[in-house]
């Protein structure tokens, strides 16, 4: 019996809007997930990916929302007891001086539930 080992896959859908539109957005995802091997592991990202896909229509126009790539295919370990999954940085939208202290534990995170 072999042992699982875990991976993180990042992956990236494109939202295309039939006709002049086109490309709507990008959308990413991170899934953790155990597999035997690196190739195995891809094949998975790419079901978890195709499962992500869909389409709807908006008046007369179809969307489509379509696996556009698997962006990272990491292998975490054997047995980790925790990961760390870094989602980029983005710009600041309000200043705040260099004296700010921030208050971290008053504030509990909402369930996504």
């Amino acid at each position: 019996m072999t042992s699982k080992q875990w991976y993180y896959a990042q992956l990236r859908w494109a939202v295309m809007v039939e006709g002049k539109e086109g490309l709507r957005e990008w959308r990413d995802t991170v899934h953790i997930f155990s597999s035997e091997n690196e190739q195995s592991a891809f094949k998975q990202a790419l079901e978890i990916g195709r499962l992500g896909e869909d389409f709807h229509t908006e008046g007369r126009r179809e969307v489509e929302t379509r696996l556009a790539e698997v962006v990272r295919l990491d292998y975490l370990g054997t047995n980790p007891t925790q990961f760390e999954v870094r989602l980029g940085s983005s710009k600041a939208r309000e200043r705040l001086p260099f004296e700010h202290v921030f208050h971290p534990e008053e504030h509990m995170p909402e369930s996504p539930f």
